[in-house]
């Protein structure tokens, strides 16, 4: 099953043929597009071992030389050409930017004229309780020093500011759709664990607990997900992003 958001990300740019994927990460939204039929790709990202697990995805597909990853910052000048790409898209990537409205100027600078600019971002944590009570579950028992990750989950994520910095860029033809899915798991162990093999930050965190503290912390996260409990003890919590879509 494709990450969530990659299906409208994918769709919007099936016309152009020269994609840039910015904070590709390990590629996941790179591989669908060249399954998708892009014949030119390039992922970028600062993560040395993130693009390392990307081209063994990559590699793995045998999708070939029309997929090219590489190590650069979306944060500074990007090292290509004006109009390089037909397309450019970042997938939960534009909410680090230091500048967002200078990188999106620069992914506008680096796109065709005409071509299109699609940017996913999380919305606030309220509206994502999947991410935000297993965290807040972590802050109440160890502190928010260890467990106050991913402050910046959520910001620029309503659709009104992700539309004020795309037209600050000077972006085109700027619109906003918010995408809704409900992440179901068993129980509170069957949340954190999903989290721990999804998220590399409570990835982290959770090597770093004691028995202890790994115990009090579900019992906490027990406690903070009984809204979204059903009469079986499931857990259905709802995940929400906002997808945008403008023109060069």
């Amino acid at each position: 099953m494709a990450p969530f958001g990659v299906p409208e990300i994918v769709t919007a740019v099936t016309a152009a043929g020269s994609v840039l994927d910015v904070g590709c990460g390990s590629a996941r939204l790179t591989l669908a597009l060249a399954e998708a039929g892009a014949t030119d790709i390039v992922g970028i990202d600062t993560s040395v071992d993130r693009l390392a697990q990307g081209r063994a995805r990559l590699s793995a597909q045998v999708v070939g030389a029309r997929v090219k990853l590489i190590e650069a910052d979306f944060d500074h000048a990007l090292p290509f050409p004006d109009g390089r790409f037909g397309a450019a898209v970042s997938r939960l990537a534009l909410m680090i930017a230091t500048d967002p409205v200078a990188t999106l100027r620069e992914l506008g600078r680096v796109t065709a004229p005409g071509g299109r600019i699609v940017t996913a971002l999380w919305a606030s944590v309220h509206d994502n309780p999947w991410f935000g009570l297993p965290r807040a579950a972590a802050v109440a028992v160890v502190g928010a020093d260890r467990a106050g990750y991913a402050r910046a989950f959520g910001r620029l994520g309503s659709p009104e500011q992700a539309t004020d910095i795309h037209r600050a860029a000077g972006l085109a033809d700027v619109r906003t759709e918010t995408l809704q899915q409900t992440l179901c798991v068993h129980d509170t162990s069957g949340l954190w664990n999903w989290m721990v093999a999804e998220n590399g930050h409570v990835r982290r965190l959770n090597a770093a607990l004691s028995d202890a503290e790994r115990a009090a912390v579900l019992d906490e996260l027990h406690r903070l997900v009984a809204d979204h409990r059903t009469p079986d003890g499931a857990l259905r919590l709802p995940r929400t992003m906002t997808l945008v879509t403008a023109t060069v």
